[in-house]
């Protein structure tokens, strides 16, 4: 079946990549948004903080587990 007319109409391309180091190509004036930007991810690092601090104390808390039941296992294998 052909597209009609008035849905080839509503369809629009894309617009094309604009690169650095092409002619005409305005680098829109964002100084403010890598401040910002810089700002948000170190607050959103600190207020995790504690929840990772709190995680890998009890992954390596764990670790500590696995490898002292481990050590058991080898020592009473070794003494049979």
């Amino acid at each position: 079946m052909p597209i009609s007319p008035r849905r080839r109409l509503t369809r629009s391309i894309p617009p094309r990549p604009t690169y650095e180091g092409a002619p005409g190509a305005e680098i829109p004036s964002t100084s403010l948004r890598p401040n910002a930007e810089a700002r948000r991810v170190a607050e959103n690092s600190l207020r995790h903080a504690p929840y990772l601090a709190a995680e890998l104390k009890r992954i390596a808390g764990i670790t500590v587990v696995c490898l002292g039941m481990l050590g058991v296992l080898a020592a009473i294998d070794q003494f049979r």
